[in-house]
């Protein structure tokens, strides 16, 4: 399966905030896609997770996945899982982390299901760094 990176979901999807965002950092103006991408990486290799909260905050799904990830609410009872709820989302996220930290496939899970599961991730993380 190949799939597609955050960068490039970002750079096809909303180049012109991606620019805006380099802009502030003086990274040059990408002539394209592919040096938007490359761009990209760059800046969030340099900035680390301040580059991926900005990144977070211009992702077109960002409404869709907070509220997916609204979905899920604690769980006081015994069960494996920490979440639960009727259509199983966070068992559907945990089967997306693992098969992006490398383990077994799961050839029910489509691009569509990553690129949530990343946004997930990335709103994760940005909710987290500002409580």
């Amino acid at each position: 399966m190949s799939g597609i990176t955050l960068y490039e979901y970002l750079a096809y999807n909303v180049p012109s905030r991606c620019q805006d965002i380099l802009d502030r950092y003086d990274i040059p103006a990408a002539q394209n896609e592919v040096e938007l991408t490359d761009n990209l990486k760059a800046y969030v290799r340099v900035y680390g997770q301040e580059a991926l909260e900005e990144l977070a905050e211009i992702h077109p799904d960002r409404e869709l996945i907070a509220e997916i990830a609204s979905l899920a609410t604690p769980y006081n009872g015994k069960a494996e899982s920490e979440y639960l709820n009727a259509s199983g989302t966070m068992n559907r996220i945990e089967s997306i982390e693992n098969q992006l930290r490398g383990g077994q496939s799961d050839t029910s899970l489509t691009k569509t299901d990553m690129l949530i599961g990343l946004g997930v991730a990335m709103l994760t993380v940005s909710l987290f760094k500002q409580s």
